[in-house]
C-alpha cells in the first residue's frame, strides 16, 4: 500500500527523492536525472507545485516547507520499506481502577487495551496523551508521568505482521464518567482483577510492571534553515 497523495506517481516519487541530496534543482537537472520527455517532467512538476510539495524560485525548484516532513519517511510512504510504528498508550487511573477499551478494530480486535493511538506530528507526549483521553473516552485527564517504553513485534505465518514502539504514560481523571466512541467499548477495571480479562498481553505487562515506575524521557527542539541546524533547546 502506498501513499495516495502527491507522490502517487512513480515519477513524482523519483523527483521528490532527488531532494534527499539536493536543496535546489533546475529543470534541466531534474530532466536529466529522470530521463523522460521534458513535457512529462513539466507536467509532474506542475502537479507537485499545485499540491504544495514543490515551490519554484527563479530557475530553481525547492521543497515546500510542508513537504520537508516527508524526507525522513519517504521510503515508508512510497511503500519501499516499513518501520515500527510509535504508539502512545495511556493508563488513565482513578482510585485504584484503570480505564480500558474493548477494541472494535484490528489489530487486536475484541481485546481489552489501554487508551492509545498515534502521536501527531507537532505534539508532545503530554499533548498526545490528553488528546487521546479526550477523543477516545471523553475524559479531561491530567498528565502524570512517562512510565515505560516497549518494542513489540507480532509474528504470524513466518513473518512479522506488526511492529510497534509503545510509549507508556500514566494519567488521572477527576471523575469516572466517560463517553464511548467508534473505537470500542469502555470500562473501569480494578487493577488487581485484570488477570480475569482478555487484555492485550503487552498492555497487561506494562500495567503490571511499569504502572508505578517512572522513566526520564527528554524532549528537544531545533531550528533548520537551508540545511543548517541551530537553536537546540531542551524542553522541560
Amino acid at each position: 500500500m502506498k501513499y495516495s497523495g502527491g507522490l502517487a506517481k512513480k515519477e513524482r516519487e523519483d523527483i521528490f527523492g532527488l531532494f534527499l541530496e539536493n536543496h535546489t534543482l533546475k529543470f534541466s537537472q531534474i530532466e536529466k536525472a529522470l530521463n523522460i520527455r521534458s513535457n512529462m517532467v513539466a507536467y509532474h512538476l506542475e502537479c507537485m507545485q499545485r499540491e504544495g510539495l514543490l515551490e519554484k524560485k527563479g530557475e530553481h525548484y525547492i521543497l515546500a516547507p510542508k513537504a520537508e516532513k516527508y524526507l525522513s519517511v519517504l521510503a515508508n510512504i512510497t511503500g519501499k520499506e516499513m518501520s515500527p510504528l510509535p504508539v502512545l498508550l495511556v493508563a488513565v487511573a482513578n482510585k485504584g481502577k484503570i480505564l480500558l477499551m474493548k477494541r472494535n478494530r484490528r489489530p487486536y480486535r475484541s481485546y481489552w487495551s489501554l487508551i492509545g493511538g498515534k502521536m501527531r506530528f507537532e505534539e508532545s507526549f503530554k499533548d498526545a496523551a490528553l488528546r487521546l483521553a479526550r477523543e477516545k473516552a471523553g475524559l479531561a485527564a491530567r498528565f502524570g508521568s512517562m512510565n515505560g517504553i516497549l518494542h513489540e513485534r507480532v509474528f504470524g505465518n513466518g513473518i512479522a505482521k506488526h511492529s510497534f514502539i509503545l510509549f507508556f504514560v500514566k494519567a488521572s481523571s477527576a471523575g469516572t464518567s466517560f463517553k464511548e466512541s467508534a473505537y470500542g467499548k469502555l470500562a473501569w477495571f480494578n487493577i488487581k482483577q485484570l488477570s480475569k480479562e482478555k487484555v492485550i498481553p503487552s498492555d497487561m505487562w506494562l500495567i503490571r510492571n511499569k504502572l508505578n515506575k517512572r522513566i526520564d524521557v527528554k524532549s528537544a527542539t531545533m531550528q533548520e534553515t537551508e540545511g543548517d541546524l541551530s537553536s537546540f533547546k531542551m524542553i522541560a
